[in-house]
């Protein structure tokens, strides 16, 4: 696969998680309405129990998504053979060696 057909896919996969994403946030926001009302209402009833589980799984794949798109993105800024410049290293600080004690204990016997 070609750089520009390789740049390309991580183009379309990172549209279609955008898009997933979305859908996602969307009826996320319908089931916050909808448990909202139910609790101003005081009916907690089985189909809100079945909404918070759903919205709380919407969270966790929604939440996967945006991993997701986090990683194609870095992808799409570094191309394919490139490298994120490499800063060189701070040297380490200057510290005294430290020195380890250990502890001995001696039992004397007494002569009778």
């Amino acid at each position: 696969m070609s750089d520009v057909e390789h740049e390309e896919a991580l183009r379309r996969a990172f549209a279609l998680v955008g898009q997933a994403r979305t859908e996602t946030e969307a009826r996320c926001r319908v089931l916050a309405e909808y448990i909202s009302d139910c609790d101003r209402n005081g009916a907690q009833t089985a189909a809100w129990s079945q909404a918070l589980r759903e919205l709380h799984d919407l969270h966790g794949y929604r939440k996967g998504l945006m991993h997701r798109q986090s990683l194609i993105q870095q992808a799409l800024d570094f191309p394919v053979g490139e490298c994120p410049t490499q800063l060189p290293l701070s040297p380490p600080p200057n510290q005294p060696v430290r020195r380890t004690q250990h502890q001995v204990q001696i039992q004397v016997r007494r002569r009778s």
